[in-house]
């Protein structure tokens, strides 16, 4: 025979001080867990729609992000005989040899932080290249002209990204450019960045080298082939698709949620504490109404059942809590220094279905580890002497 719920209900309200306490425990744990994951969901979710499998990036031999690599011309020129490369309508071979450089600019807000923007300087063929690269607003950047456009994401984070609006580039800072058009780039990494022209980033800067070379093949099954033949004696430079590149900017996402693993671990700890320390005093202030249920019949089972379930009560309610407080936060627009490129991704918050599971397991267990020992010594509590000391 089973206790009723109410019963549940009507015993967490007479003790209202603690179980609101634990309450808000479990609530801060929960709602730090989902923000935390939805941090690292939202960068790997932006990094995920970067990149295509038929491009192959090349980069310098020892480079580990475009920001790092210089490509003499000499050097780039070998690129021309990969295997398997494609062409466009007239047969022009859809290589683009791209130049990226950083700027500050200040992010929109009252406090106008600076943030470190990527600029890519780029030819006409790249937009084949990176066919994800959809003009949305404007025009493109003209040749010879100083002109840029900036990607959805660069636009709504930063000061005057806006068309019409200006940017100051070069070595010294000094030159200005003039904000002519917006792009997407599928929700990828390339949204957070400003494009101009090769040339004209080149001429500012005073840099006679490129960057990266995105090569787009025919084929993305070719893609060990032509990293084979870049990587041998005729070119001997780094190359990996364009997709394995991304995806190697996502590792410190992965030491994010490691670490950010090892702080829930240690909040959950607490938490479980919390929980005991409710149901310990719960039990010992009710020893007589336990011994009166264990006198009419309740077995033991269903005492450890029902401060089971009280424990559930307060913890998996603390955790639609929890989710709800975190769904505040789901879809905002933040932004993140990559410790590889050096400049910022901007992404959002993504709450997603397998954080609310994850919250919803995490309360599953604090509740139980939480509550299992009262609830197995309430069962234990002696009939006789809790009826005498009433």
């Amino acid at each position: 025979m089973a206790l009723p719920l109410t019963y549940n209900f009507r015993n967490l309200l007479v003790r209202r001080l603690s179980t609101s306490l634990t309450f808000f425990v479990v609530t801060v744990v929960v709602a730090v867990l989902c923000v935390l994951l939805s941090f690292a969901a939202g960068i790997r979710a932006s990094l995920r729609a970067s990149g295509w499998p038929q491009n192959v990036l090349v980069l310098k031999t020892g480079a580990t992000a475009e920001s790092t690599s210089i490509i003499y011309p000499d050097e780039a020129g070998r690129i021309v005989q990969t295997p398997g490369i494609a062409t466009d309508s007239s047969g022009q071979l859809l290589l683009s040899p791209e130049l990226c450089v950083q700027t500050s600019v200040p992010r929109i807000g009252p406090d106008g932080t600076p943030a470190n923007v990527a600029i890519r300087g780029v030819d006409r063929v790249a937009f084949d290249v990176h066919p994800e690269v959809k003009l949305i607003e404007g025009r493109l950047f003209e040749d010879g002209a100083q002109e840029v456009i900036v990607g959805v994401q660069a636009r709504d984070r930063y000061q005057n990204l806006h068309v019409g609006g200006e940017v100051m580039l070069g070595r010294s800072t000094n030159r200005v450019f003039k904000v002519v058009g917006v792009f997407e780039a599928a929700g990828g990494a390339l949204e957070s960045e400003i494009w101009s022209g090769r040339t004209m980033i080149a001429d500012a800067h005073n840099f006679r080298f490129v960057s990266s070379i995105a090569v787009r093949l025919e084929d993305p099954a070719r893609a060990e082939e032509a990293i084979r033949y870049i990587k041998g004696p005729a070119v001997r430079m780094n190359a990996r698709t364009e997709v394995d590149y991304y995806d190697d900017l996502s590792t410190k996402t992965r030491q994010i949620v490691l670490l950010t693993s090892i702080l829930i671990g240690i909040m959950s700890v607490g938490a479980i504490f919390a929980v005991a320390n409710t149901m310990y005093a719960s039990v010992d202030s009710r020893r007589r109404e336990i011994a009166m249920l264990r006198t009419i019949g309740f077995s033991r089972r269903s005492i450890v059942t029902s401060f089971l379930v009280e424990s559930l009560l307060i913890t998996l309610t603390a955790c639609l809590v929890g989710i709800a407080v975190s769904l505040s936060v789901d879809g905002s627009r933040q932004d993140f220094l990559s410790d590889t490129t050096w400049t910022v991704l901007a992404y959002e918050l993504r709450v997603t279905p397998e954080i609310i599971l994850s919250a919803l397991g995490l309360s599953t267990l604090v509740g139980l580890f939480g509550g299992l020992a009262p609830a197995v010594r309430a069962s234990r509590t002696r009939i006789i002497e809790a009826l005498r000391k009433a």
